[in-house]
């Protein structure tokens, strides 16, 4: 959404976020749940953005043994560098496609504090809780 929030006021986004109207995406918690139902399913991989940024390398290793790649441990190491924000984040930027451009805006976990007003962040978590409450899907805000 880095780009949008540029033709999209924020407020604006926020809310339609929330009400599943954002162009293109539409309900978010709708397709998150629509794939979170086939997550036993061995064709189905689920990794979430912050537990790579805890542990990328361990990340990797679970996307090759997944994918039952044969690589060596420098093979996997060269994979998590390259597949750092750092080093992602230029490509999106200048990605030729402008929903890349859209993806990356700085990387942080938590960073949601700054964009967030108390009033957006209370109608996130009440929304949160409606959509995904019970569900088994869980993510680290901070």
């Amino acid at each position: 959404f880095h780009d949008m929030k540029m033709t999209i006021p924020w407020e604006d986004l926020a809310e339609d976020f929330i009400n599943g109207k954002v162009p293109t995406l539409g309900d978010y918690c709708d397709h998150l749940l629509g794939w979170w139902q086939m997550r036993d399913d061995p064709h189905f991989l689920f990794l979430k953005y912050e537990d790579m940024k805890k542990d990328l390398l361990n990340a990797v290793k679970t996307m090759v043994a997944f994918l039952e790649v044969d690589l060596d441990e420098s093979a996997v190491k060269d994979i998590a560098e390259a597949s750092t924000f750092t080093n992602m984040k230029p490509d999106l930027d200048n990605a030729k496609m402008p929903e890349r451009t859209m993806i990356a805006r700085k990387g942080i976990v938590g960073d949601w504090k700054n964009m967030f007003s108390p009033e957006q962040s209370k109608a996130f978590d009440v929304w949160y809780e409606k959509k995904l409450g019970g569900t088994g899907v869980t993510f680290d805000f901070e």
